[in-house]
């Protein structure tokens, strides 16, 4: 599914003495496939922006299209049929409400109308595609799991209504290291099963890992667009939108400083290890000891 936004714009309590615009003049095109973070500092815009992709909001100025349609027909006959764009906003799992996991991601389906014994193959695959076994955890209580693996459970719901289009704010809030590694993990892969996917947050680290695009969002306008590791590795305009650019990039600014030599920004902890290994220059040969 393609999504186009023209000259967006967005204010909370319109016409009110408590008007806050969220978004303004914002024009963006997600095409099918893509892999995109949406960044900005915090009360930037960047969850409403997620919910006008979604067409959970109208804009309030300019338009939002879907597949070439503006949202406003998506109501028709023309429009996309349901499940064709998942959302999931932060901390998705607090809406986990069945007695069972596979009863939980099975339940987007059934509400779909689709019959038990497809729904059911429906969770299991989609448990699968979050490294989660069906046969392990299908009968555990959601509530039984580690943040985690709620986490994924939330998002295989999601996933078992077959979308075109993920979106999800800030996905690793709250998880630890090892978590946050697993989950963007495992969205790499959906992604390279063609679903479009785009995260919102402000962890230059996962953006690093995770996108190929990069949005950023300052003020409710868009302040950038462009490759992720363009933009990432451009410390100055991390700067002037009030964000830190990722560890990685930070780091070789520091050997920069340190060695007093030009470094390239690593985007990545192997690019980095690489270069670290290169001042070491290579390991001399040792001599072979003899017994005396």
């Amino acid at each position: 599914m393609r999504i186009e936004l023209r000259e967006a714009g967005f204010a909370y309590l319109q016409g009110t003495p408590f008007a806050s615009i969220a978004l303004a003049g914002v024009s963006l095109c997600i095409e099918p496939g893509e892999r995109i973070g949406i960044t900005g500092p915090v009360g930037s815009g960047k969850s409403t922006l997620l919910e006008l992709l979604a067409g959970l909001r109208q804009p309030g100025t300019g338009s939002v299209y879907f597949d070439g349609l503006p949202a406003a027909r998506r109501r028709k006959k023309t429009v996309p049929g349901p499940g064709r764009i998942g959302i999931a906003f932060q901390s998705p799992e607090s809406c986990l409400f069945e007695k069972t996991v596979i009863a939980d991601v099975a339940s987007g389906p059934r509400n779909l109308g689709i019959n038990e014994a497809p729904a059911r193959e429906r969770a299991e695959a989609a448990l699968k595609s979050m490294g989660l076994d069906p046969v392990s955890y299908g009968r555990r209580s959601p509530w039984s799991l580690s943040t985690g693996e709620q986490r994924r459970v939330a998002l295989a719901g999601l996933l078992a209504l077959e979308p075109e289009v993920l979106l999800l704010d800030e996905p690793s809030a709250s998880l630890d290291p090892a978590a946050r590694e697993s989950l963007t993990g495992q969205l790499l892969k959906i992604n390279g099963k063609g679903v479009t996917i785009v995260i919102a947050g402000h962890d230059m680290d996962e953006m690093a890992r995770f996108a190929r695009r990069l949005v950023i969002i300052d003020e409710g306008r868009l302040a950038a667009d462009g490759p992720a590791a363009a933009l990432l590795t451009d410390t100055g305009l991390m700067e002037r939108h009030g964000l830190e650019a990722p560890a990685t990039v930070r780091l070789s600014g520091m050997l920069a400083q340190a060695t007093g030599r030009p470094v390239p920004p690593f985007l990545t902890e192997a690019s980095a290890a690489s270069f670290l290994r290169g001042l070491s220059g290579p390991s001399e040969p040792r001599e072979p000891r003899h017994a005396s």
